[in-house]
């Protein structure tokens, strides 16, 4: 059959067909190639708001840890001090667990800030904070209750364990102020220490005003003689071992 047969008898058709086939591939790899580039920029944009969305989220939680630290002695504040206490107040309550909490004061603190200034005074009661800070366990919880005041949560501690908490802090405290003293060689105004009032979950109460009041009213036994010393509420005022000695000299 010869070549003009072959197409007058229909191979025309066959030559259409294999065209259109050859432009039908052709358009399929387009259109593959444009699906892969497509797919590929919408795992890189959905990529891309992941790591926003992840930058987003730090960024909250920066901010509200920042929201939830004291400015000037960079320990928990107040706020985060509420919150922290209701939790742990109904753990303890729900395990019928131990629970501890320490009221703290620091002694002397008014008469140096007098003699030293504020700036300088903050300065001392930030050191004294991240000191007493690092004394207590990792799941323990030390805030700044308001201005030379601290409190700690000590979560499954009984009087008896917290009674040697309050033991590390005042002697912490004393530490801390004669090693400052050491390096400035002009320590200002009374020496500082500490008074530790301790209220025991579910003994001294079962509520956190009534857990505060308690520590409060023991912090304020230990004041009234001289501080430096620690009290478990409804018991007797203890000194430590230092003012213990210094007054019987």
């Amino acid at each position: 059959m010869s070549a003009a047969d072959w197409f007058t008898e229909g191979g025309w058709v066959l030559v259409g067909l294999a065209l259109v086939s050859v432009v039908l591939a052709v358009c399929l790899a387009r259109a593959l190639l444009l699906l892969r580039e497509r797919d590929r920029l919408s795992e890189a944009h959905v990529e891309q708001l992941r790591r926003e969305l992840s930058g987003l989220e730090q960024g909250r939680d920066d901010l509200e840890r920042l929201s939830s630290i004291d400015p000037v002695t960079g320990v928990w504040n107040y706020r985060y001090l509420q919150q922290s206490l209701a939790r742990e107040l109904g753990w303890a309550a729900r395990d019928r667990r131990p629970f501890a909490l320490l009221l703290c004061e620091v002694d002397g603190f008014a008469d140096h800030t007098a003699a030293a200034g504020h700036q300088r005074a903050f300065g001392t009661l930030r050191d004294l904070a991240q000191r007493l800070s690092v004394e207590i366990r990792s799941g323990d919880t030390f805030a700044r209750y308001g201005g030379d005041e601290f409190v700690a949560l000590l979560p499954g501690a009984t009087g008896e364990g917290a009674a040697g908490v309050a033991e590390r802090l005042c002697y912490a405290v004393r530490k801390t102020a004669a090693q400052q003293a050491g390096v400035t060689d002009d320590a200002v105004g009374s020496p500082l220490t500490l008074s530790i009032g301790i209220a025991c979950f579910p003994e001294s109460g079962e509520h956190a005003a009534s857990l505060v009041g308690a520590a409060d009213r023991a912090l304020a036994e230990v004041r009234a003689g001289g501080g430096d010393g620690w009290r478990l509420a409804g018991g007797e005022v203890v000194l430590t071992d230092y003012q213990a000695k210094t007054r019987s000299s």
